[in-house]
């Protein structure tokens, strides 16, 4: 019956695709040509069959202008495949062959819906024009994600916006936002004591593994031959392997996203782009310098390592980052020299984290986000000047202060069981 129900429902839409604006003046063209006929009113005749023939107009015009669309190729929006940052300017290719007429008293957009935990990426949208068109559309998007869409719109559209004729034309979209990279000077000795695990890296690698060598046949590459094999065995040898290991990872980040209790609801998602910025800005100084560093985030098994020419991997990595429920529990690297941990107060799964990094005896740093400063209340001069009654009694201001102060509590806590830093 359900189903039934929901079918009607989507077949009524179908047929009758009328905007908000659509059905108020249907029922009011509808009112006024049934008074109209009951009093014999002019007038009311005159205008309840006007809007009355408007609106049929615009609905037999939209679906003719849907079936012609239909048969067009080439209905596509394509989005930039490199990431970009918040508030950095992206272009998008808008295409399409459309019919050479669109119905009189109609406009035509093509528009890319993109979201993402909530969030949307608005602006891309562009007005077509009759027959080919391919044009560039400009947008900004204000916060990271991996913003993904189901396909392009395309819609026409009357010009008193009573309906809205939308034709879905499925395609793959995907826009990567890469979080905000800002100086982090109070990490500094991280990042000279992850230069000096690098280097002890290194050494070690190079003493430990041996070059592969195979025998000097005619015709090949002189400059290559391994002279200390040829001192020893009086044997020509050739050199495979290069003397220069890859970087090992000796570092390893761990972003905690376990929802926190103590985190307010209403700023959960900035404070968590605050947690990833603070993560991102010192795991990509330390992959600018040339250090290979490892990434684990709860609910993911396995962790990711990315070295020099990685950044924007890495930057994917952590835009896609999440609240979760899910417990951390990695297959972890054997050998590490540090772990950082990125966490909010009162996180459920940073006992967990800071049990299992203090067992395998790293050297740990813990750095816990604090909430960025309270707005000002720059909106009391204006409720003054329009003479609004004051909030009294427990109101929304109050229920702030209970939720920074329960903030301020886990904060303080954690602080002094893991002797970690408030990182602002």
């Amino acid at each position: 019956m359900r189903r039934l129900a929901a079918a009607f429902v989507r077949l009524v839409r179908f047929l009758f695709p009328l905007t908000v604006r659509g059905l108020v003046i249907f029922l009011l063209a509808v009112g006024l040509l049934a008074e109209g006929i009951l009093r014999a009113d002019l007038a009311g005749l005159f205008w309840g069959s006007s809007f009355l023939l408007f609106t049929l107009y615009a609905l037999l015009a939209g679906h003719l202008f849907r079936l012609a669309a239909r048969r067009s190729r080439g209905i596509s929006i394509h989005v930039p495949a490199s990431g970009l940052f918040p508030d950095e300017e992206g272009e998008a290719v808008a295409a399409a062959r459309l019919p050479r007429s669109f119905p009189p008293g109609f406009s035509v957009h093509l528009s890319l819906p993109l979201a993402w935990q909530g969030r949307r990426i608005d602006g891309i949208r562009r007005r077509m024009t009759p027959g080919v068109t391919q044009a560039t559309v400009s947008f900004t998007a204000l916060h990271r994600g991996v913003f993904q869409g189901s396909g392009a719109v395309l819609e026409a559209q009357d010009v008193l916006g009573l309906t809205a004729h939308r034709l879905l034309v499925p395609q793959k979209d995907r826009v990567t936002v890469y979080p905000r990279i800002h100086p982090a000077p109070e990490l500094q000795g991280l990042i000279e004591q992850s230069d000096e695990a690098a280097l002890d890296s290194r050494r070690r690698r190079r003493s430990e593994e041996l070059l592969e060598a195979r025998k000097y046949y005619p015709g090949d590459d002189v400059r290559r031959l391994n002279w200390k094999v040829f001192a020893h065995t009086d044997e020509l040898f050739l050199r495979i392997g290069e003397e220069v290991p890859p970087p090992e990872s000796r570092i390893l980040f761990i972003l905690d996203t376990t929802r926190s209790l103590f985190v307010p609801r209403v700023a959960e998602a900035d404070y968590l782009d605050s947690l990833v910025e603070s993560c991102a800005s010192v795991m990509s100084s330390l992959v600018r310098r040339g250090l290979e560093v490892t990434l684990s985030v709860p609910g993911v098994r396995e962790c990711r390592s990315f070295g020099a020419g990685a950044e924007a991997a890495l930057l994917a990595a952590l835009a896609a980052a999440a609240w979760t429920r899910e417990t951390w529990a990695p297959k972890l690297p054997p050998r590490m020299l540090h772990a950082v941990v990125f966490s909010s107060p009162g996180s459920p799964g940073l006992p967990q984290i800071m049990a299992a990094v203090k067992a395998r005896r790293w050297r740990t740093s813990l750095y816990l986000q604090d909430l960025a400063p309270a707005p000002s209340f720059a909106l009391a001069g204006l409720r003054h000047l329009l003479l609004l009654p004051r909030e009294r009694g427990p109101g929304p201001r109050a229920a702030r202060r209970r939720e920074r102060t329960r903030f301020a509590g886990a904060l303080a806590r954690d602080l002094a069981s893991y002797h970690g830093t408030a990182a602002g």
